[in-house]
């Protein structure tokens, strides 16, 4: 009896949260929940939106993994505001019990929804929401966090949410965002590029992507020194400029891998790299398999 309550459970919170998904016209390609409701992971694409982001409030901790695209977000509302660029691997995070609005870009998303007081602190005592309010009121740029959300979406695939190795994984999601401190002002205001020197940049980098670009010419692009170029790009999109160009690079060479009558050294040399070894890390460093393993998949 106790088994099929608990099965019961889950499907409800599990409907729920794809409702909630469904209400922004989000269509998850995965969707799982555990067997008690505690823990659900969905992966879905977003298109653009601007709006109220719910009617009413979840009761669950939303921790997002940006996995595809880039663009500008804006969460504000209850809670602590949000603002700031999306990209491949950063991770935003919404407090339970709360309403927001505002927007999002075409993106893609991996999602998280953990019940706080189901999990305790490795010293045993429990999340409360307002230990993670410093985590919640930036993005996350966390090699771990990244890593963790990633490992966790590609073993729920496989095994689920209910074995021990996922339970671990959000424990440490959970301890690492418990120790975040507030964000300190900035001593060096840095303005971004406008939208025409963005543009500009970014059309020489997209033409380019087969050979080779030095910031020091894009910086002339917009009669800017390197060093300020540089900070006012990452301000604008989330990247530093060679960040950026190898995304677009690996975005590049995804396109060719799907024709299978390129070999991966034909790939590499299209996209700029003389040595294949080196465009293979590159791939992998970006998209997280080598370029072989992903034109299988």
């Amino acid at each position: 009896m106790m088994n099929s309550l608990k099965g019961h459970t889950s499907q409800n919170e599990l409907k729920g949260f794809n409702s909630r998904m469904q209400d922004l016209g989000i269509v998850p390609t995965l969707s799982i929940s555990d067997k008690k409701g505690e823990c659900l992971l969905a992966h879905a694409d977003f298109m653009a939106f601007e709006g109220d982001f719910s009617a009413k409030p979840s009761p669950f901790l939303m921790l997002n993994l940006c996995t595809g695209h880039i663009g500008r977000m804006k969460r504000e509302g209850e809670g602590p505001s949000l603002e700031g660029v999306l990209r491949p691997g950063t991770v935003a995070m919404a407090l339970p019990g709360t309403i927001a609005s505002g927007y999002w870009p075409q993106t893609q998303m991996l999602g998280i929804a953990i019940k706080l007081d189901a999990f305790t602190l490795d010293n045993g005592d429990g999340f409360y929401v307002e230990n993670l309010i410093p985590a919640a009121s930036q993005l996350h740029n966390d090699p771990l966090l990244t890593a963790v959300m990633t490992a966790l979406w590609r073993d729920a695939e496989v095994h689920g949410l209910s074995g021990a190795f996922f339970e671990q994984g959000i424990h440490t999601l959970l301890n690492r965002l418990v120790g975040y401190e507030p964000k300190h002002s900035q001593k060096n205001i840095v303005y971004p590029l406008n939208g025409r020197r963005l543009q500009r940049t970014l059309d020489l980098m997209e033409s380019r992507l087969g050979g080779d670009v030095s910031v020091a010419e894009l910086a002339h692009l917009t009669d800017q020194d390197v060093r300020s170029f540089t900070r006012s790009f990452q301000a604008s999109t989330g990247f530093s400029p060679y960040a950026y160009f190898t995304f677009r690079r690996m975005e590049y060479a995804k396109r060719l891998l799907v024709d299978k009558s390129l070999m991966v050294t034909d790939v590499a040399l299209q996209v700029g790299y003389a040595n294949p070894s080196k465009f293979s890390a590159a791939f992998k460093s970006i998209v997280g398999v080598t370029p072989n393993v992903w034109r299988k998949q």
